[in-house]
């Protein structure tokens, strides 16, 4: 992660349409290659919504997931991944598809990887929309490259981002709703629509 002069970093807001388009390419790219997993676990939180709409377009029913923890609220990293809730079900001898939302250091499905292969699955296989290079391990089927590392905000946390971010500017003094939104472009690049900043700012108080 590289911090601008303000104390920022690059971020990118992605849409609900975006992400079902990038689901639908991976879902054709999955099939493509001949991979027909026998159940597909997702990676909690990011991979939930991922892997639900890959059930739909792979026609698929058998649906779990394991909660691993990496990431905080506004891209606080914490130590090191550990699997916090663990798997439910029996995978031994069958074909697991890993689902989660990006690579970024590449530790949460390393983790995730090591993991389920303690239950002896007959394969794993991992799926993400978006695959940082910047990753020490790369999925089997990702939809895009970024090349240029940014924090992408999916919309499942995009009030838990901007939620985090917005207590920054609050500790540092700013409150005005203008001042907000100038810090959001400035520091992180991103502008937040006036709809969804004020109704932020009005919950939080």
């Amino acid at each position: 992660m590289t911090l601008s002069p303000l104390g920022g970093f690059k971020c990118e807001i992605l849409s609900w349409s975006t992400v079902q388009r990038d689901a639908k390419r991976l879902s054709w790219t999955i099939k493509d290659s001949g991979y027909i997993p026998d159940i597909i676990i997702a990676i909690g939180r990011g991979g939930y919504v991922p892997a639900r709409i890959l059930c739909d377009y792979l026609s698929m029913n058998e649906l779990t997931a394991i909660k691993v923890e990496h990431w905080g609220m506004a891209a606080l990293k914490r130590e090191k991944a550990v699997v916090k809730f663990p798997l439910n079900v029996k995978i031994d001898g069958k074909k697991v598809l890993l689902v989660d939302d990006l690579t970024d250091t590449g530790e949460t499905l390393r983790v995730s990887v090591m993991y389920l292969k303690k239950f002896r699955p007959k394969e794993v296989r991992t799926a993400v929309l978006l695959h940082k290079t910047c990753s020490a391990m790369a999925p089997d089927y990702f939809v895009r490259k970024v090349t240029k590392w940014r924090w992408v905000i999916f919309p499942w946390h995009l009030w838990e981002d901007l939620t985090g971010f917005i207590k920054k500017f609050k500790a540092e003094g700013i409150h005005r709703e203008g001042d907000i939104r100038r810090e959001f472009h400035r520091r992180y690049g991103i502008d937040v629509r006036t709809d969804v900043l004020a109704e932020l700012l009005s919950r939080l108080g």
